[in-house]
């Protein structure tokens, strides 16, 4: 089930004030370098569960120190490829996720970026990202933040009980 942007929006600036609370990444390892065969990924309990979640195979991702500490890890987006990006799995049960893409510097929702998961829902299930806007010349640095929500229901994330994880997007120069 999608929500619309605007209950998106909603869901998120909820899960935004709640996510403190709601995510633990203690277990979390992410890779220095390279693509997402490299090893980036996420772990972490919630309600019992283990997420998983990862970039999808063939992803470039940010090298450390470039993606920083605010994100649990960084990747490239290409124009034109919706990809996959990014695969979530918790090996037990579908999962309903939402996300929106914002600008670094004032954390508005980007209308150049599109995002939607297949299967929704899913385990496992992949986001995917078009971006409509201009390429960059040369590789760019992380200027938008990826507000991933992952819930049970189609309402955990309106209602601030699913798990968020903030993942850092730079655009990939058009090849």
């Amino acid at each position: 089930m999608r929500l619309s942007l605007l209950g998106v929006s909603a869901a998120l600036a909820v899960g935004v004030a709640l996510s403190a609370c709601n995510s633990s990444p203690g277990s979390s390892a992410v890779s220095s370098a390279g693509t997402a065969s490299a090893g980036a990924q996420v772990t972490f309990m919630h309600n019992g569960h283990r997420f998983l979640i990862r970039p999808a195979a063939g992803v470039k991702i940010l090298a450390s120190p470039a993606c920083g500490s605010k994100w649990s890890f960084c990747f490239y987006v290409y124009k034109g490829d919706s990809g996959p990006y990014v695969t979530t799995s918790d090996d037990t049960t579908p999962l309903y996720n939402v996300a929106s893409i914002v600008k670094v510097k004032n954390n508005k929702v980007d209308k150049k970026f599109k995002t939607y998961f297949l299967p929704d829902p899913g385990d496992p299930t992949s986001q995917y990202i078009k971006y409509k806007g201009k390429a960059p010349k040369s590789a760019g640095t992380v200027k938008f933040t990826d507000i991933y929500c992952i819930g049970y229901t189609a309402s955990d994330c309106a209602n601030g009980s699913g798990s968020i994880l903030y993942l850092g997007i730079a655009l990939a120069p058009q090849t």
